[in-house]
């Protein structure tokens, strides 16, 4: 038995030695890397289609649902404890932080055909780039109901640090 062993694994030659450990290195590889690869595969599918189930609260329900209820969605966004005289008042305290000097300033009301109405500020500014940069930026983080429609910038020469500025935004403002 011993000497058809030897046949056998003479036989094959070298180029028969390299298959047969090319198909053992295969098999180990396989165990090693892949099974394990696999595993996690599965139970990625199985936490992600678990995910998919919409919950209720979830803001991804939105994806599924009627045309009303994302209508009613959009109009609670807009719900907001605050009035516009408070909004306007958070507007001039963050001019004032970002050391922005507002200047006579512009409003209309301008009511829309759905329950959202348009309070557009007109703001004439004075200030360098960066103070009115920061006041614009800070503005649109801390008045989320607020939208930047236009801005455009002046200097009377062009090493002036101070640039005048007209700044158009529109306050929305969900109609009671």
């Amino acid at each position: 038995m011993p000497h058809t062993l030897r046949s056998l694994i003479a036989k094959p030659g070298w180029p028969g030695m390299a298959a047969i450990a090319l198909l053992a290195s295969t098999a180990v590889f396989y165990q090693v890397a892949l099974k394990p690869l696999e595993a996690r595969r599965e139970s990625l599918e199985r936490s992600y289609s678990g995910m998919r189930q919409p919950r209720p609260g979830d803001p991804n329900l939105l994806r599924t649902a009627t045309a009303s209820s994302k209508l009613d969605a959009f109009y609670r966004f807009f719900q907001r404890e605050e009035s516009t005289t408070d909004w306007l008042a958070r507007l001039y305290a963050i001019a004032d932080k970002s050391g922005v000097s507002l200047q006579l300033a512009e409003y209309r009301l301008t009511k829309g055909p759905g329950r959202l109405d348009r309070y557009e500020i007109a703001l004439p500014l004075a200030g360098d780039y960066s103070q009115i940069r920061a006041f614009l930026e800070n503005a649109l983080i801390e008045i989320p109901v607020l939208s930047l429609d236009q801005v455009n910038f002046r200097r009377k020469r062009a090493n002036d640090l101070a640039v005048e500025t007209d700044v158009r935004l529109t306050l929305h403002v969900l109609r009671p």
